[in-house]
């Protein structure tokens, strides 16, 4: 189990990580050079892109594994429960967000108009590093929860 958590939370690092890097670093310098970035951040989006499928699978493999091991075991509490649940939504719109972005040829480096720019943190490439972040919490929260049951 021990490997499987340091999978688990390899691969989550991996992701947010990366997207943090994207969003924080390359995103801000690509916006004040364009000229000089766009033939750079090509071939780093496509590594990235097979770092995040990598990273993804091994998420939902391995989180799957310490769900039910979890869940065999009797000291799972209701706020445990409540706290995965809200950990498991978040993920599910992670990975409909990268499903979405790469369906739509989605551009990071355009700002969007109306109601989207409204609810773009909600949407947009930046809400995968605050919900990946948000996890992370959770993840945490969950740990505090678990071993605060055998404890008592």
């Amino acid at each position: 189990m021990l490997l499987v958590r340091w999978a688990h939370a390899i691969g989550a690092i991996a992701w947010i990580g990366g997207s943090a890097f994207f969003a924080f670093v390359l995103r801000p310098v690509e916006r004040a050079n364009p000229e000089l970035m766009r033939p750079v951040l090509r071939p780093l989006g496509s590594v990235y892109r097979e770092l995040v499928d990598i990273s993804v699978i091994a998420i939902i493999v391995t989180g799957i594994v310490l769900m039910f091991d979890r869940l065999t075991g009797d000291d799972a509490t209701p706020a445990w429960f409540i706290v995965l649940g809200i950990k498991l939504a978040l993920a599910v719109w992670m990975f409909y967000l990268v499903w979405h972005f790469r369906q739509s040829d989605f551009d990071p480096t355009k700002r969007p108009n109306g109601l989207a720019s409204r609810i773009s943190w909600l949407i947009g490439y930046n809400a995968m590093v605050f919900f990946g972040v948000v996890i992370f919490l959770l993840a945490s929260v969950l740990r505090v929860l678990f071993e605060n049951s055998i404890a008592s």
